[in-house]
């Protein structure tokens, strides 16, 4: 399973509009309807915004995570949010969020998350990675960073 098998241009949000967690709950679950992944967001967007009130979805960084399983999703959905100034969300290393993943799992399969978690993980502790997609113009060319750095991973791997 790969990153870019769920991350690509349309289901990247740049830059985000944002500035607060709550709007940027509304904006990536907006593109959700947007991309017809849901018909609605009312009731997803209070379960999100409770479980961020129980548990801090900040994860230092720069990174914050979101995720729930819907009745509306078949397969799961990942949307990356990038924001250049960053989002106060109250990390405990206090840096702000520049990297929010928004991801939607099917009731039956409420688990996948971990490994799409560990996976954004991977990508986003590399320096450079995480500097280039700051630096970029548009979703594009963040989707081609994530193939790029996935095509060298496996080149790595099979040396």
């Amino acid at each position: 399973m790969k990153l870019s098998d769920k991350i690509y241009a349309e289901t990247i949000l740049f830059p985000l509009n944002a500035i607060s967690r709550d709007d940027v709950l509304h904006e990536l679950l907006d593109h959700c309807i947007k991309l017809k992944y849901l018909t609605s967001s009312i009731k997803l967007f209070e379960y999100l915004k409770n479980d961020a009130n129980a548990f801090n979805s900040a994860s230092g960084r720069g990174i914050a995570y979101h995720y729930h399983t819907s009745i509306e999703i078949n397969d799961t959905v990942l949307i990356l949010g990038v924001s250049k100034d960053g989002i106060d969300y109250h990390a405990m290393d206090g840096l702000p969020c520049h990297f929010i993943l928004l991801i939607l799992e099917p009731m039956n399969e409420p688990n996948k998350h971990r490994t799409f978690i560990n996976l954004f993980q991977d990508l986003i502790k590399k320096s450079n990675i995480k500097s280039s997609l700051l630096e970029v113009n548009s979703n594009i060319e963040i989707a081609d960073i994530i193939f790029d750095w996935e095509n060298s991973n496996e080149q790595d791997e099979l040396i």
